[in-house]
């Protein structure tokens, strides 16, 4: 064997053995990187999980007060009702009275 070749298959052989360090340090890198995204993809599903339970809750919470607003507007529309009817009642009375007092003169 000549010292140039040689010389060729130690440049050869360093740069294989640098090419799978590369390639084993990139691996590596690779499994870090979908670790942490792992990671941070279920902390943010938590965090979206506790956020939508929270805001179920708040909806929830404002649709039985609505409702509980609504409840009081319809007992004060049938008080409403009734008041008015009532007074529709008067008038007619009224006006029925006058009826019969005209028709009697």
């Amino acid at each position: 064997m000549t010292p140039e070749l040689i010389g060729i298959l130690a440049v050869g052989a360093t740069v294989i053995g640098l090419l799978v360090t590369f390639r084993r340090d990139a691996r590596a890198d690779n499994q870090a990187l979908r670790a942490e995204f792992r990671a941070d993809n279920q902390a943010l599903r938590a965090e979206f999980r506790a956020d939508n339970q929270r805001l179920r809750a708040e909806f929830n919470a404002g649709l039985a007060e609505v409702r509980n607003g609504l409840a009081d507007v319809r007992k004060d529309v049938q008080a409403l009702t009734e008041r008015v009817s009532r007074l529709e009642g008067v008038i007619e009375g009224l006006f029925a009275r006058r009826d019969r007092h005209d028709d009697a003169a």
